[in-house]
């Protein structure tokens, strides 16, 4: 009956810090932003405004979030990708990066 009794405090206690720390869209957004600036090696200024500008456009207008409280999932589809992304304890995770094949 302990050990149960313990489990249960334990992912109690999970559960209340990943609803503590659940990132928003605007913190999805952001992290998106920056991993597209190392991606297309953006250092300078021009290049990090151009790239945070469609970096924008695409999240708003390809990205579904889905708020389960404690975590997030963001999806990306497209007719050339997918992509999916958990957000949870404050950080990102890509958990499926797929090309699709054109024909």
């Amino acid at each position: 009956m302990k050990g149960i009794l313990s489990l249960v405090i334990i992912i109690l206690i999970v559960s209340l810090i990943g609803f503590a720390t659940n990132p928003s869209y605007e913190d999805y957004k952001e992290w998106y932003k920056s991993k597209n600036y190392e991606d297309v090696d953006a250092s300078t200024k021009l290049g990090q405004t151009v790239v945070g500008l469609v970096s924008d456009f695409i999240a708003d207008s390809m990205v579904i979030r889905e708020d389960y409280k404690v975590c997030s999932l963001y999806k990306m589809s497209g007719d050339v990708s997918n992509y999916k992304v958990v957000g949870v304890f404050n950080n990102f995770f890509v958990i499926e990066d797929a090309k699709q094949n054109t024909p």
